[in-house]
């Protein structure tokens, strides 16, 4: 299912913003099947005009870090004149955002380029990127055009490995970046809460959701992530990972993976320990209880149907059928379990921590299987498992408030599996410097 996409690397700012928007827009033209199904909204012209006004700009010496970035908006995202309904026509008729999410108009103000809404699971709810009433993109890995993308953030992926956009903001509530990126051959970043502002996002969960940055490279999503919070970059030796220290879980990385993901595993974290990376294997129960927890304590169905329960009750038949009784069975969750899951979870990550230690991060495959496909998802008992099953490495981040990224996992065979780093709370800085240095380091060897 390899299929190599031509996604070149280039600085906008070096090219010409407006050159490089064109050449955007060109690969969506050349792509018009895929990008129909993950852009739902186009602005061409406008976005052209906002190009070329940072070209003049540039000309006289005003410059932004991320100037002429062609840049997606997921459909859960406040942009000014376009309506957020979160991949739902429960929403198709609600008025147009008044104005752009605060994390959208801050990477505006930084020059990048606003050029498209981006598909999602219906409400986030789901890790697939299956869309019932605007259809689901496709991994653009996949030569046939079977393979899903992943969710729910499955637009912003597919923009981003087909050429069409540098940058793509998603929502990450369980892996919703993190997963379509490994699944389109990209890198996800899910950051620490409060890092970014999350107003003007819809929600799924009010505990676990986060704005995710999809991009080319992890060295792209630290650039990104360095201009919204001011952070100066600093130089990093692509040459040795000597000084770098990674915890591979015992079995909670290994346990029911497929063999071509657990064999890509196996081979990054040689190559990473041949390049003087420390790597230590250990136990870390909490990683699997965390996610436990947060299914028995029922806290996003909850979460959920508070959000909906108006919505619901207005009209449940305009919901996606793999969505909406999901959202609805919120309203039998109990108060108690909610309230002890959330309790736990706080123990659990005061345990990650002192077991993480001085380590830079957690190393785990991003997603235990590769794509499956549209028609494989049809039954909906099989939907619900391989769903279950595609966020089982990813949520512990969500579960706990950790920063985490998935890496492109093979640059070179361009499959769709991922390397998934996760760090420390906070400590979003310290992870994508060490995300960027491994992906150097490995595209070298």
């Amino acid at each position: 299912m390899n299929h190599t996409v031509d996604r070149p690397s280039v600085d906008p700012a070096a090219q010409g913003c407006a050159s490089h928007l064109r050449a955007c827009l060109t690969r969506a033209d050349a792509h018009a099947a895929e990008a129909d199904v993950a852009l739902l909204v186009r602005r061409d012209d406008a976005a052209l005009a906002d190009a070329v006004a940072w070209d003049t700009l540039q000309r006289g010496a005003v410059s932004a870090p991320l100037a002429g970035r062609v840049l997606t908006v997921k459909a859960c995202f406040d942009s000014a004149g376009w309506i957020t309904h979160a991949g739902s026509r429960v929403l198709a008729g609600a008025a147009p955002a008044g104005t752009d999410a605060p994390l959208l108009a801050a990477l505006r103000r930084l020059g990048a380029v606003l050029i498209a809404q981006t598909n999602m699971t219906e409400f986030a709810y789901g890790a697939l990127g299956v869309n019932s009433h605007f259809g689901t993109p496709t991994t653009p890995l996949d030569t046939r055009g079977e393979r899903v993308a992943g969710g729910s953030s499955s637009g912003a992926a597919v923009a981003v490995a087909l050429g069409i956009a540098d940058i793509s903001l998603g929502s990450d509530t369980s892996g919703s970046a993190r997963i379509p990126a490994a699944f389109c051959g990209v890198a996800g970043f899910k950051p620490s809460r409060g890092r970014y502002p999350d107003a003007g996002m819809r929600y799924l969960s009010t505990t676990f959701d986060v704005p995710g940055i999809l991009a080319t490279s992890a060295a792209a999503c630290r650039q990104v992530d360095g201009a919204l919070t001011g952070r100066v970059e600093s130089p990093h030796a692509a040459a040795s990972l000597r000084d770098l220290c990674f915890i591979v879980p015992e079995r909670f990385a290994s346990d029911g993976v497929d063999g071509e993901v657990c064999r890509a595993f196996d081979d990054w974290v040689c190559r990473l320990s041949a390049l003087g990376a420390r790597i230590v294997c250990k136990p870390l129960a909490c990683l699997a209880e965390a996610g436990a927890v947060a299914r028995a304590g029922g806290i996003i169905a909850a979460e959920a149907f508070i959000l909906h329960r108006a919505t619901l009750e207005a009209g449940r038949e305009l919901y996606d059928p793999r969505v909406g009784p999901r959202i609805a069975a919120g309203a039998q969750v109990l108060a108690h379990d909610y309230v002890a899951a959330l309790a736990r979870l706080q123990t659990l990550a005061a345990q990650y921590h002192a077991e993480l230690g001085e380590a830079h991060a957690v190393l785990t495959p991003t997603v235990p299987m590769l794509p499956p496909t549209i028609r494989e998802l049809d039954n909906e008992d099989a939907y619900l498992a391989t769903n279950a099953r595609s966020f089982r490495l990813t949520e512990f981040a969500n579960r706990l408030d950790l920063p985490s990224i998935s890496l492109p996992g093979d640059l070179h065979k361009r499959r769709p599996v991922g390397l998934l780093m996760t760090g420390r709370r906070g400590d979003d800085a310290r992870l994508l410097d060490a995300a960027a240095r491994i992906e150097a380091c490995l595209s070298m060897t």
